[in-house]
């Protein structure tokens, strides 16, 4: 006999439920339909309208732990093993996407990964819902985090649910939404894009791209690439397997550059809106502690426009989540540069435009929160290893701001700059104790009034620096490591990197 009753995919086994909040829970039915959800002694009923139901579940405490049934009539559905935490939402590209396996020492990470209070839902990544989309969609599943599935999960999120945890001793739950290479644009609706200039020019920008192109002609265009990618990555294991810790710098110059951009196209992932129709309307409104959030690579070109879309892209979330002050922490673009556009000399400033925009968001956006990771890059290797550092930080944002811990989250920023004769006084904010130099003291660079920026010497003093640059006799600004990729050797004695920045914007 068929069932006529059903729970939205994303409820399943092991799953973890928002804690302390009114938790939604939805699914199909028969029409008119009673439908009953039950967890301990507490019980919910609704009627199915327009073949949907949907219920809320009283508050539990942290910790609890048991069996969620979902009735109607003679139909069960019962969730084993459900336990009540805090559910963040991890959304991004691929160094959110990146899998614990493939970050530094993920292997051992992995097999290390015993945390059965953490747990995680990989929703189904396909950017068009189908009939094969629907079918995998029906295999997703909540997994608890071991040794055996620990692999698989976000290495960024999991260094970040295994901080918080050991921390607060509250469960954790992940739902990791990213995907790699995707433009911001791809995780909002088109409507939602419509309504900012710069969300506009994503769709136009898109749409001038695919003009005139079939489905059929993409799906062709989409074989030759996998055809190509696949060639690329055999050469790149084959090379691995003789060095396992080569660096990209080698492996980009014996095996060629990763295949990219894909073709464009309707179905494509990086279609603007995509995603959010895939992905986020099939995940939302799951009951969630908060956001976090790693991309903008993709948008190197729309740097200017960075500060507008994220602005909408957490509009859009909070609002499709029923809740405009859900916490958004999100981390900040590190040093990168390719070897090829550094060679050819083509590297640009976009990508400490964008960092600056990033910023700008923390500071205008409530309830936001940025991870400062500049000395997390690598040269040539766009997807850094080092996702604990990653993970560590976010964690550190979250037991702040969200959990009124009493760490410190937030690193050295530019406050003001005070001339001193021929030099500028750099003053931070968030300077705890003083700052610390990490080998030699470069990145400064100062300019006078005809904005001419040259490279500047800087002297430490407590948790100031004053900067001075040869030929700049009267400074008026001053910046610090405002460019794609370089050293990065200035800290707080607490152990955070001071954040790139430009006194002034011309």
């Amino acid at each position: 006999m068929h069932s006529t009753l059903q729970a939205a995919p994303i409820f399943s086994d092991n799953m973890v439920l928002q804690r302390d909040a009114y938790v939604p829970v939805w699914g199909h039915g028969e029409e008119g339909a009673l439908v009953t959800l039950s967890f301990g002694s507490a019980r919910v009923s609704a009627r199915v309208k327009g073949g949907v139901w949907k219920l809320r579940l009283p508050p539990h405490k942290a910790g609890e732990r048991g069996d969620l049934e979902v009735s109607c009539g003679g139909e069960r559905i019962r969730f084993k093993n459900v336990i009540f935490g805090d559910v963040w939402f991890a959304g991004g590209q691929s160094n959110m996407e990146m899998e614990l396996k493939d970050c530094r020492d993920g292997k051992a990470e992995a097999a290390a990964a015993d945390h059965p209070d953490i747990r995680f839902y990989q929703p189904v990544k396909r950017a068009f819902v189908d009939e094969a989309f629907l079918r995998d969609e029906g295999h997703c599943r909540w997994r608890e985090c071991r040794p055996d599935t620990a692999a698989a999960l976000s290495g960024a999120a999991y260094f970040f649910a295994r901080k918080v945890k050991a921390d607060t001793g509250v469960p954790i739950g992940i739902i990791n939404c990213s995907w790699g290479g995707t433009s911001i644009s791809a995780w909002m609706s088109r409507e939602q894009l419509l309504k900012s200039a710069a969300g506009r020019r994503c769709v136009d920008d898109y749409e001038a791209r695919i003009s005139g192109k079939t489905d059929e002609q993409y799906e062709g265009e989409m074989n030759a690439y996998f055809e190509e990618w696949r060639a690329w990555d055999k050469r790149i294991q084959a090379r691995r397997a003789k060095e396992p810790d080569v660096s990209w710098e080698i492996l980009n110059a014996e095996c060629g550059e990763c295949p990219w951009p894909q073709p464009a196209g309707r179905k494509s992932p990086y279609c603007p809106a995509n995603l959010y129709h895939s992905m986020i309307r099939h995940t939302a409104p799951y009951g969630l502690k908060g956001f976090l959030y790693y991309q903008g690579e993709e948008d190197e070109s729309r740097a200017e426009d960075y500060a507008e879309l994220m602005y909408y892209l957490i509009d859009q979330w909070r609002g499709d989540w029923g809740d405009d002050a859900l916490p958004f922490l999100f981390v900040q673009l590190p040093m990168y540069a390719s070897k090829t556009e550094t060679d050819a000399g083509t590297v640009t400033e976009n990508w400490p435009v964008l960092r600056e925009n990033q910023y700008k968001v923390s500071r205008i956006v409530a309830n936001t929160g940025m991870a400062v990771i500049i000395d997390c890059g690598e040269f040539d290797n766009i997807h850094p290893l080092d996702k604990q550092t990653v993970g560590f930080r976010l964690a550190l944002l979250a037991l702040q701001k969200v959990y009124g811990k009493p760490v410190t989250a937030e690193g050295p920023v530019f406050s003001h700059a005070v001339r001193e004769g021929n030099a500028l006084r750099v003053y931070f904010a968030h300077a705890g104790d003083g700052l610390e130099e990490r080998g030699e003291l470069q990145g400064f660079e100062a300019a006078g009034s005809d904005g001419m920026y040259r490279p500047a010497s800087a002297v430490i003093e407590g948790a100031t620096a004053l900067v001075s640059a040869e030929g700049v006799a009267e400074p008026e600004e001053v910046r610090y490591c405002w460019m794609k990729y370089g050293p990065t050797p200035l800290f707080a004695k607490n152990g955070l990197p001071i954040m790139p920045f430009r006194s002034s914007r011309r």
